[in-house]
């Protein structure tokens, strides 16, 4: 399609630069057994979300097409298909119904080219949504603090450590704890701390209290049930915003009609 390497170049670079992904792609069809269990192992990195999983498979995509488009002995047309196939069958995996109206294509079929960039626009369009809808969820499972409540639950989580140092509990439990606690600390620091921390955090308390249950000494819980109300008074304070929309479908492009035929001026005279 693209035979001028100009207008080729010119093509590569619409896509636009993506951020490196983790998950490495290899084609079923061409893998030996080992290597197909090699790529199971691979694919357990994908996130559990599926829009996250997706965003993360298009951007391993877009790279791969990037790089094989940029040797000027490549088939622009091949590695284009191949990129929306390979988007397509991630998205009919996860769920990600905004893309239904596509189906699998050939770089032999007309228009091609036209398609294509329709096609990217399109995905641009759903991964847009996904991050917004992405970014209000991260909202409501997370919370910000001010800093007199950060320099609070600083001080809380000192105690803590220091109460389950103190105590008889096991070696192990309290290094978990520790970790637990190093980790909540760093995260209270930024602008927003997952609520999921401090879930992570009574558990691990849990655990140490079932060692020295029968001592009956566990100090800990009054500290940390004082950073459960920091937690709970500076989420009632944030604004609740909208739960975010489903992401819309791409709808298939309208038909337009033809244009009215000029009628004889003698046919709009009734006598």
């Amino acid at each position: 399609m693209f035979e001028d390497k100009s207008v080729q170049r010119l093509a590569i670079d619409r896509l636009g630069s993506s951020s490196k992904s983790v998950v490495p792609v290899v084609n079923y069809a061409f893998c030996e057994q080992g290597e197909r269990g090699a790529m199971d192992q691979d694919f357990l990195d994908l996130p559990e979300d599926d829009n996250l999983a997706f965003m993360t498979l298009e951007s391993e995509f877009r790279i791969e097409f990037r790089t094989a488009t940029e040797d000027q002995n490549s088939n622009w047309e091949f590695e284009a298909a191949d990129y929306m196939n390979k988007t397509l069958a991630a998205a009919k995996a996860l769920n990600i119904e905004a893309l239904d109206y596509y189906t699998a294509v050939s770089h032999n079929s007309q228009k091609f080219g036209e398609s294509f960039w329709t096609f990217v626009r399109d995905v641009d369009n759903v991964l847009i949504q996904m991050r917004v809808h992405g970014s209000r969820r991260s909202k409501q499972n997370s919370v910000a603090f001010t800093e007199v409540q950060k320099n609070k639950i600083h001080a809380l989580i000192e105690k803590i450590r220091s109460a389950v140092e103190e105590s008889s509990a096991n070696v192990s439990k309290k290094e978990k704890v520790f970790n637990i606690l190093a980790t909540l600390a760093k995260e209270v620091s930024k602008p927003r701390t997952a609520l999921a921390r401090f879930g992570d955090l009574a558990r691990s308390l849990a655990g140490v209290s079932k060692d020295v249950a029968e001592e009956g000494a566990e100090p800990w819980w009054k500290w940390a049930k004082l950073i459960f109300g920091e937690v709970d008074e500076a989420k009632d304070a944030e604004p609740k915003l909208p739960a975010p929309e489903e992401i819309k479908k791409i709808e298939p492009p309208r038909k337009e009609l033809p244009e009215p035929k000029a009628r004889d001026l003698d046919d709009e005279i009734p006598f």
